[in-house]
């Protein structure tokens, strides 16, 4: 996997300008609350900013108050507007314009890492492998947790997990997650991911009783974001990660990263699937080919064929009906190898029919001719047939 976040991968983009950007609009808010306090005005309500949106609706809020204030003041014709007020506006305003270049150029990094993520994870062959990459890829994404589970009918079962710098805990949540599994009906927001098909945003999950409780007390979770993914059309899973040891914030920005990023992992689903069943289809081929090739060159009369275990590469297995002769020497693939080569087939052709490379296919020639002692080619296609006519005999 890429390493372009290094260190600072599970922090999220731009952390500390918008933690800088969030100290100056609370104290611009307490500002403001200060005078409207003494104007008796109860409609500035303030309190701490965790994310630059809430940020936005705060300022919002004062920025209203005091246009109100100095409205007031050019009605009363109290000669001139307070320049108190004016600062506070500016600064209003200034703050705004910030909190949304900021949002604009994180929106543009993280888009650009969201390109990159799903990239990595189109080439991700096999399912088990994708797996295991989907959490780690959120980390790139900024997030410092991330858990991958898998939905059957209608229970959910962490599969993978990304905890940033603690793998002892990413291990933990997939045992409980998979020891007690989750159910669409019974926590809400996995409920609602399922059936509208789309991201949430949880805020304060300690204390919603309709939460996977096990999950949420073990990683100590404040706000998530979740999504499902979509496959074939099918939700074949669910995502959810955090900000834990970020300010626990996850806001609606983060809501609609994963969306996007959970729709890109469906279509990456769908790929790795389709690749699995190829391989699976090139395996049942090549025994079918193999089958045919025995057939052709006589070999069901040296006593049949040997199935092998799962877990014991065919390249190691030597051929049970040749084990005392000069060919016993050879593996299953060298034997093969020679077949091809005395029924007269170039080393394009064996790779072709052995679906292996050309470079392959010369590394089990040269090992052919030196088990047997053969000079060349030609001597040992002679000897195969000598050995060969002289067992089936």
């Amino acid at each position: 996997m890429s390493d372009d976040v290094g260190e600072d991968r599970g922090r999220p983009f731009g952390d500390q300008d918008a933690d800088t950007l969030l100290t100056c609009a609370d104290e611009t808010m307490a500002a403001i609350a200060d005078l409207a306090r003494r104007d008796r005005e109860s409609t500035v309500p303030v309190h701490h900013v965790d994310t630059l949106d809430a940020a936005v609706d705060q300022l919002r809020l004062g920025e209203r108050y005091l246009r109100r204030r100095l409205a007031e003041a050019e009605r009363a014709d109290e000669g001139g507007p307070d320049t108190a007020v004016l600062t506070l506006l500016v600064r209003v305003q200034s703050l705004r314009l910030s909190i949304s270049e900021a949002q604009v150029h994180r929106r543009a990094v993280v888009t650009v890492e969201l390109h990159r993520s799903l990239g990595r994870l189109r080439a991700v062959a096999g399912v088990p492998d994708l797996l295991r990459q989907v959490p780690l890829e959120l980390g790139q994404l900024g997030f410092s947790r991330s858990l991958l589970s898998d939905l059957r009918g209608t229970s959910w079962a962490p599969r993978s997990a990304f905890v940033h710098h603690d793998e002892s805990l990413a291990a933990a949540l997939v045992e409980v997650g998979s020891a007690m599994p989750g159910r669409i009906g019974r926590e809400v927001p996995e409920t609602e991911m399922v059936r509208c098909r789309r991201p949430v945003l949880v805020r304060d999950a300690q204390n919603n009783p309709r939460i996977h409780r096990e999950l949420i007390s073990l990683a100590d979770t404040r706000d998530y974001a979740g999504a499902p993914v979509v496959a074939h059309g099918t939700v074949v899973g669910l995502l959810h990660v955090d900000r834990y040891g970020q300010a626990d914030v996850v806001d609606s920005a983060d809501r609609d990263l994963l969306g996007l990023f959970a729709d890109g992992v469906g279509l990456a689903f769908e790929r790795a699937r389709y690749q699995d069943r190829f391989s699976a289809l090139r395996r049942q081929f090549e025994r079918q080919i193999s089958g045919i090739d025995e057939l052709f060159y006589g070999t069901a009369g040296w006593g049949g064929t040997q199935e092998l275990a799962p877990s014991e590469p065919a390249e190691q297995m030597p051929h049970p009906y040749l084990s005392d002769g000069p060919l016993g020497e050879l593996t299953r693939r060298e034997l093969e190898v020679l077949r091809h080569l005395a029924g007269g087939a170039s080393n394009q052709d064996i790779a072709d029919r052995l679906v292996v490379s050309t470079g392959t296919v010369k590394t089990h020639v040269k090992s052919v001719l030196r088990k047997l002692g053969a000079a060349n080619r030609a001597d040992a296609a002679a000897r195969f047939h000598t050995l060969t006519r002289h067992s089936s005999g």
